[in-house]
């Protein structure tokens, strides 16, 4: 912020770990901009969050499933790795 300048690229969105008033953890994600004068002065700073947390719980719902599926599709005899078939 010292300087103005980003250190991960124009529009790209961050995510972080965020606590609410209440104690409970969300993820979130958001962007920064700053606002500046003619004469190139920053004269102001924007924030934009958004609660991610429904987005990122399902995708860790989902790779779950899928590290499930996958152990119950394969199998290990000696060394050699096998597929089950189901049909």
């Amino acid at each position: 912020m010292r300087t103005g300048q980003t250190r991960y690229g124009a529009g790209n969105l961050l995510a972080a770990l965020a606590i609410r008033k209440d104690g409970s953890r969300i993820s979130v994600e958001f962007t920064v901009a700053q606002f500046r004068d003619a004469s190139g002065t920053i004269v102001g700073t924007a924030a934009v969050l958004r609660d991610v947390i429904k987005r990122f719980e399902e995708a860790k719902r989902l790779r779950r499933h899928i590290l499930s599926l996958e152990g119950r599709c394969f199998w290990r005899a000696g060394n050699k790795l096998g597929i089950m078939s189901f049909g």
